[in-house]
């Protein structure tokens, strides 16, 4: 049905027609049309997956049956000849109007569209712990996963598709589906092998090949793409952006958001998903209140992206965000990477966050933040942000902390941390080899803590807020951060690690199991059961502490 498209290649006007039918030349050249039409319209819709609506019709419709009404400029001495010609070019200025012009005269709609969602609030009350902040940058969990690529069996058939960060089973992993390389490794090829995780917590975790033999994913051709599947039972949504999801058993499936549009295809209105199983090609349909509890990502990165934008940029319409520019922010530009990160809050759900800035290119300090739920689409507008360190700020003082060592950031993430608003910021070598994470207060970026272990991060972390913040109210006092301790050796254990020797003790009375590292002091090496000691430790909450500033062995 949507072939009779093909239809408006023909020239409309009667009177050509009647003037040129009797004439082959004229015929030949309609059937060519005839073909070229089919032709265009089987690209939009079997390639392009363009959506089955008038809407969509219109869209393209008034470029291409435009250029076919002009095309009739060839017969424009027949008498009202000229007619089509006219109404082409016509169709044309409509198309670019449409493309170009009336985007620009809905901002106030946009606005309107995305604040109906938005919550302003001071302050974010859903506090992240920080056992579930991931530590391993993307870059250098894809480093990891490549490692494994090569041991596939035909190795050369197969890349790493998109890499996202989702829970499975309570835990953080980045996840990584294997794709096809190309058409001929996927006429070569029988199924995709499976994809790998890596955890996004566990700097030290190995990358896990998880197998599964996947027929429809995205990189296939034909029936078994992934879109194309699923565009053959579901022609009236909007298919928006893939991601691959595995569930808790570890079971592959991709995730296909859909939605309709408003306002002539400029605002997207996300519905529901699709979720496919990659191995049986089942497709099963969720709206956004009813989703899986493994789905994370149903409110696409483009979607959130483009909703941030608009809220920040277009709250007093279009020009103003061009001129005056009054109460105007816009969300950090990050280079090849989304503008939107992916955070997990203490629930596990993932929420897209981004920081505001002012609409100035040097500007180093933001002026909000958002948090987007990727699963409900609900939007949070947080205040408290203003006037602290942005993301690309906190970046500059992580690699001149190490920049002997030339070491790169990777995309920074703003959580609150001990009651106060910090950037976490992974660092690479040039190879993308994690090598260090470095935390960075918001509000004063000389109080930082750096170190290749969480334990050793958050320790130090605690100690610099509790030494460098002076009377800021959130600060905990020092006595309640940092503890003294003496007392004679219960029980030791020494263990080599990739950092010297691990000394573990316990102190006689005290149900806390302390660690000390001997390239921080050297002759803890030397404690025995029974060793007077006397050390600095960062009190928390957990069994095991670390010592810190100060240790001595007495006798």
């Amino acid at each position: 049905m949507y072939y009779l498209v093909a239809l408006f290649a023909l020239t409309l006007n009667p009177f050509i027609w009647k003037a040129q039918y009797k004439k082959k030349s004229f015929l030949y050249f309609q059937g060519f049309r005839l073909i070229l039409g089919f032709l265009i319209t089987f690209v939009i819709t079997y390639f392009g997956l363009v959506d089955h609506t008038w809407e969509a019709f219109i869209s393209y419709g008034l470029f291409l049956v435009g250029i076919f009404l002009l095309v009739d400029i060839l017969y424009s001495q027949v008498k009202y000849g000229s007619l089509t010609p006219l109404l082409g070019i016509a169709l044309i200025i409509g198309g670019l109007y449409f493309t170009f012009v009336y985007p620009l005269t809905i901002t106030n709609t946009k606005y309107e569209f995305v604040k109906q969602k938005v919550k302003v609030a001071e302050k974010e009350k859903s506090v992240i712990d920080e056992k579930h902040i991931p530590v391993v940058p993307e870059k250098y969990a894809r480093y990891r996963s490549e490692k494994l690529i090569g041991e596939l069996k035909h190795s050369s058939y197969y890349d790493l598709g998109e890499s996202t960060i989702q829970k499975i089973d309570n835990h953080l992993y980045w996840v990584t589906p294997i794709e096809y390389t190309g058409f001929f490794k996927w006429m070569k090829g029988e199924k995709v092998p499976g994809y790998i995780k890596m955890s996004a917590e566990d700097e030290r975790a190995e990358a896990q090949l998880v197998e599964a033999n996947m027929t429809y994913v995205p990189s296939a051709y034909f029936g078994k793409d992934i879109k194309r599947h699923v565009r053959k039972y579901h022609k009236d949504m909007i298919l928006l952006d893939v991601s691959f999801e595995p569930d808790d058993q570890d079971h592959p499936y991709y995730v296909i958001p859909y939605g309709k549009y408003v306002k002539f295809r400029n605002i997207i209105d996300v519905k529901g998903i699709y979720l496919v199983d990659p191995i049986t090609g089942k497709i099963q349909d969720y709206s956004l209140d009813n989703l899986p509890d493994f789905i994370d990502h149903a409110i696409p990165t483009s979607v959130a992206e483009d909703w941030n934008e608009w809220y920040g940029k277009y709250v007093h319409g279009f020009w103003n965000s061009l001129l005056a520019q009054e109460d105007v922010m816009v969300p950090t530009q990050w280079d090849d990477v989304d503008e939107v990160n992916g955070v997990f809050n203490q629930d596990l759900q993932l929420n897209w966050f981004t920081d505001f800035t002012r609409p100035k290119s040097d500007s180093g300090a933001m002026v909000s933040y958002s948090i987007l739920n990727a699963r409900t689409g609900k939007f949070t507008f947080i205040t408290e942000g203003n006037g602290l360190l942005n993301g690309k700020s906190a970046m500059n003082v992580a690699e001149k902390t190490f920049r002997a060592n030339k070491y790169e950031a990777g995309t920074p993430i703003l959580y609150s941390i001990y009651g106060q608003f910090t950037w976490v910021v992974p660092l690479m070598d040039s190879n993308h080899v994690f090598r260090e994470m470095m935390l960075v207060n918001a509000k004063d970026e000389k109080v930082y803590s750096t170190g290749d272990s969480k334990r050793k991060l958050f320790d130090e972390y605690k100690y610099a807020i509790a030494t460098k913040l002076g009377k800021d109210e959130t600060t905990p006092t020092d006595i309640a951060l940092l503890k003294s301790l003496k007392g004679k050796v219960s029980h030791v254990y020494k263990a080599e690690t990739d950092r010297g020797t691990s000394v573990k003790f316990m102190i006689e009375g005290n149900d806390k199991i302390f660690v000390v590292q001997s390239t921080d002091f050297p002759y803890s090496i030397f404690i025995e059961k029974g060793s007077l000691v006397e050390f600095n430790y960062i009190d928390t909450e957990e069994i095991i502490a670390s010592v810190n500033n100060e240790f001595k062995i007495m006798k």
